[in-house]
């Protein structure tokens, strides 16, 4: 052999099996969604199957949003689940469908059969309108029943049996298969009952035959799949949903996989993590399952209720104390109210929502884990420490480095609702100058994501941002979360 050939021949000798990489597994989803089903009652359930797929990834409690937004009903749940955008946006209000704009924000499924479609989608549902409301369009392949006239129990198993063959035997790309029957059980006898339960046991048999069914694939071994269960709203105790109670606000997300997210996720997050998972980009309310920005706010140290003795005393809470860097200061004129109130506090949605529900602090869906908020209305609760002075705090953030940049983007999520002369501002200050306010908060602005681009002064090398609430007596509120300055 020549020495050249012997220089072309050596690379390749040297090329080992570790070292080729292993073809790319096909991506498949499939979501399944249980109608009605309560997290903490699914997981004190004899529901092995649904436990073995959350022991194998991920799942968490989460709180959808209350009456100022939405019913806590069917229409409105599974409309965010498949559409990944929160009722703002998708106007489903109830069960009715009026007014909705569906068209404007269509389900995943349909957006993964436009980007891609080659992709096999399907959907197997037994309450109709989501296939003749939210599923218009977009899947291949569609079974549908009525389960209100021919009974969930007998319905949800005719779909189990579909769904079954499907994902056993097509490409089964991309599914939906929604089972009914413990939403039923819950309205006829309760979440607390033992028909609930019995429900649950009957949903987690067929779960595990979906997923059965996906295992037995002949080609199963070269598909990547994430499987996500989930609901569109909890039940009361003695039955029914439509309100702001912690119990109705209840949902989860279950899901398969690596992801480990430092929050809960939410409802919106299931339809981003699905189009992710297929290579389908979108923009929309929800993250994939730990992708979400890092908030600052998360590493708050939280403690008890103080004041708010109707908030369970196991619920952690609230705390004055920022995360590193953050501070908040309080007028010396403020007057002493309820505690945890008493000027910014740091805080969570189960917390929050407790302390006076169906005030739309339920519609806060934006914020994430801990958040901050100033509360005049619940500070005013104890002694009404308005007729003697105002409410005036202000929250302000570590420094930021800006050297060398003409402009700056600031966001964060705002909830903020109006009363009387209460007004909000940001300000940003620059190497410890003066203030500068960028943003006024006087009017409702509920739910909302702000964008605010920040001219730099030449030379400045660090920006410090503040948010004032002031000028407050018994008026309402504003909550801030995931500040960010880039």
């Amino acid at each position: 052999m020549t020495r050249a050939a012997l220089a072309f021949l050596l690379p390749l000798l040297l090329i080992t099996p570790a070292a080729v990489a292993a073809p790319a597994k096909t991506p498949k989803v499939l979501v399944i969604g249980l109608d009605g089903a309560r997290y903490d009652k699914l997981l004190s359930a004899d529901t092995p199957n649904i436990k073995a797929l959350l022991n194998r990834g991920y799942g968490a409690r989460s709180a959808l949003y209350g009456s100022g937004m939405a019913q806590t009903s069917s229409g409105p749940g599974w409309s965010t689940v498949l559409t990944g955008v929160w009722p703002d946006k998708h106007k489903v209000k109830d069960n009715s469908f009026a007014g909705n704009a569906l068209t404007s924000y269509p389900s995943w499924l349909e957006r993964a059969n436009t980007a891609n479609p080659a992709l096999s989608t399907y959907a197997a549902v037994d309450w109709k309108p989501i296939s003749d409301q939210i599923l218009r369009g977009g899947q291949d392949r569609k079974y549908v029943l009525d389960g209100d006239t021919a009974g969930y129990t007998g319905s949800d198993e005719k779909i189990t049996v579909d769904a079954e063959q499907h994902l056993r035997t097509n490409a089964a790309d991309a599914s939906f298969v929604y089972l009914g029957q413990i939403d039923i059980a819950g309205h006829n006898s309760g979440a607390d009952s033992s028909q609930y339960a019995a429900a649950m046991r009957t949903n987690d048999a067929q779960v595990g035959r979906l997923v059965k069914a996906i295992e037995s694939r002949s080609s199963y071994a070269s598909e990547d799949w994430l499987i996500m269960i989930t609901t569109d709203h909890g039940h009361t105790a003695a039955g029914g949903h439509g309100g702001d109670s912690p119990e109705e606000r209840m949902t989860f997300v279950i899901s398969t996989g690596s992801a480990r997210p430092a929050v809960a996720p939410k409802l919106v997050d299931v339809a981003a993590s699905a189009l992710r998972h297929l290579g389908v980009p979108a923009a929309l309310d929800g993250y994939a399952i730990g992708t979400a920005p890092v908030d600052p706010f998360d590493s708050a140290t939280l403690q008890p209720r103080q004041d708010e003795t109707g908030v369970p005393a196991s619920v952690l809470g609230w705390t004055h104390q920022g995360p590193a860097g953050w501070t908040v200061t309080t007028a010396s004129s403020m007057p002493q109210g309820v505690t945890e109130w008493q000027g910014w506090s740091f805080t969570t949605d189960d917390f929050w929502t407790r302390t006076a529900a169906s005030q739309w602090r339920e519609v806060n869906v934006r914020a994430r884990g801990v958040f901050a908020v100033a509360d005049p209305d619940e500070w005013d609760d104890k002694g009404s420490p308005s007729s003697s002075g105002k409410f005036d705090s202000t929250m302000t953030s570590p420094g930021y480095d800006v050297t060398g940049k003409s402009s700056v983007k600031l966001e964060y999520a705002s909830h903020y609702r109006q009363e009387g002369t209460q007004r909000g501002t940001v300000s940003v200050s620059f190497d410890g100058g003066p203030a500068q306010i960028v943003r006024t908060h006087n009017a409702d602005g509920l739910a909302q994501q702000i964008s605010l681009n920040v001219a730099v002064p030449s030379g400045a090398r660090t920006a410090r941002v503040s948010w004032r609430l002031f000028d407050a007596g018994n008026n309402w509120y504003w909550a801030v979360d995931a500040p960010r300055l880039s």
